[in-house]
């Protein structure tokens, strides 16, 4: 369904008003004590919003989809046609080619290296890339990748040949093609529908993800992000440049402030979620797995001629913005 612009619908409100926002996602929905990662940081934030507003300013959120595709959102940030989104930034590599860097496999080793970002070059560049299309990064949130198998476990380039797999993002695919595979491209909310119809054999998608749409009901083995991912996903809590802008600098000052506030809290359900993708699979008696230091290196090393090298080559800014990311320690 499409949405209506934000600024039409919601003009800055007089004193004392109540403005409105509207917070879509494609994750299942729930409460801020419970559910998906994803939303849990949405509604967390809208409580403490309308707290430290008085309920001047207060945030509706829309899950699972139920306002737009995935593939919209990104554009209805940047027009403003939505106040708000938590997506990850792979829907939005068609606008913006250059946030591949984030999600460039065997790149970032640790969600501490991962969460380093927001500090080092490198999250200045991805910051200012997102605002040049209209969107304001609020809360830094990693998530891991983890990879299910209706067959057997996915812990070197070699386990997903002559595969079907779902590897989220034009990087991870070249390098999932390279090791032998058939690459399939969807959103992650079609996964579930996919492994159903055996559309798909392998999936990669964030710990959070495979826990949501219960995957351990068609698969085997599951490789967790639990001692390092093959490649982290970047998926913050975003608000339209022009929503933003509306803002009065009080305002703006709140919305930042809390917006950095659920960073420790992101990273805390995240590792949760890591664990409890591994407890998951063991009760559904699938094969459990992680990668260690010499397995990453392997898919590391197929990753630096694949993937690293097509995104320096066909990326603006690519050996910039690799250099920068290798960068961090």
């Amino acid at each position: 369904m499409a949405a209506r612009p934000a600024l039409a619908q919601f003009p800055p409100a007089p004193t004392g008003g109540v403005r409105v926002f509207r917070l879509t996602h494609q994750f299942p929905g729930g409460t801020a004590e419970q559910g998906d990662q994803r939303d849990r940081i949405a509604r967390r934030f809208a409580q403490e919003l309308e707290k430290r507003t008085g309920g001047v300013l207060r945030v509706e959120i829309f899950p699972a989809s139920k306002m737009m595709k995935p593939a919209e959102e990104p554009a209805a940030l940047q027009k403003g046609a939505v106040e708000m989104a938590i997506l990850p930034v792979n829907n939005a590599f068609s606008l913006m080619p250059e946030l591949q860097v984030s999600l460039l496999p065997g790149l970032i080793r640790s969600y501490e290296q991962a969460f380093r970002w927001k500090t080092q070059p490198i999250g200045a560049s991805v910051t200012s890339i997102l605002r040049e299309k209209g969107l304001v990064l609020l809360t830094w949130n990693w998530l891991g990748a983890g990879a299910v198998s209706v067959g057997r476990p996915i812990m070197l380039p070699a386990d997903v040949s002559e595969t079907r797999a779902r590897g989220a993002g034009k990087s991870v695919d070249a390098l999932l093609a390279a090791a032998g595979a058939r690459t399939v491209d969807m959103p992650s909310s079609q996964i579930a529908s996919a492994f159903r119809e055996r559309k798909v054999d392998v999936a990669f998608t964030t710990a959070s993800s495979l826990l949501s749409f219960k995957l351990q009901d068609f698969c085997r083995a599951v490789t967790t992000p639990r001692r390092g991912a093959l490649a982290y996903f970047l998926v913050p809590l975003f608000i339209s440049q022009a929503t933003f802008d509306s803002l009065t600098p009080d305002q703006q000052k709140i919305v930042r402030d809390i917006g950095q506030s659920l960073e420790p809290f992101a990273l805390e359900l995240a590792r949760a979620d890591d664990e409890l993708l591994a407890e998951t699979y063991l009760r559904a008696n699938a094969v459990v797995t992680d990668l260690d230091d010499d397995q990453f290196a392997q898919w590391q090393a197929l990753a630096r001629v694949v993937a690293w090298r097509e995104f320096e080559r066909n990326v603006p800014r690519g050996p910039e913005l690799l250099k920068q990311a290798l960068a961090v320690p």
